[in-house]
């Protein structure tokens, strides 16, 4: 019987980095506030977490996610399907949505800010745009590659 050996040889470099981290916040080189030390980013996620404070915000960013990709996704779908199967929606409606796609959402953001504020309709818009694009891609090409033979 052959022994299963575990190669750690991939975590070498994340551990030291993570020791480095630790020591140059400890000998404060670097302001606590802007560079925290790893142990105490564990100390104050583990307080998060027994305060119950950790579950909340996670509940909320898990929401806007949820709701970012489903509209995102409903969107991208939608707009997929019409134009993997419309040659004449195709034309009309692809380019503009290429050209919006390969705008960087980072770019968008401060727009975003103007249009939506920064409350959670913006989050939740920029999460559909993180959603939207890929699921239009991959829809559209998926009927569009499609064997005609077998429709």
């Amino acid at each position: 019987m052959k022994k299963a050996i575990i190669d750690l040889r991939p975590w070498i470099v994340p551990i030291l980095l993570l020791i480095i981290w630790e020591v140059v916040a400890r000998l404060n080189l670097v302001s606590a506030s802007l560079f925290p030390s790893p142990t105490s980013i564990i100390v104050k996620g583990w307080e998060l977490t027994i305060s119950g404070e950790l579950a909340t915000h996670v509940w909320a960013s898990l929401g806007r996610a949820l709701a970012g990709m489903l509209i995102g996704g409903t969107i991208g779908f939608v707009l997929g399907i019409v134009n993997g199967l419309s040659d004449r929606s195709y034309v009309y409606l692809d380019s503009t949505i290429q050209m919006i796609r390969n705008i960087p959402h980072l770019a968008l953001i401060p727009l975003v800010i103007v249009w939506l504020g920064i409350g959670e309709s913006a989050k939740i818009f920029l999460v559909t745009l993180g959603v939207l694009f890929p699921v239009y891609v991959n829809t559209f090409h998926g009927i569009r590659n499609v064997d005609p033979k077998l429709v």
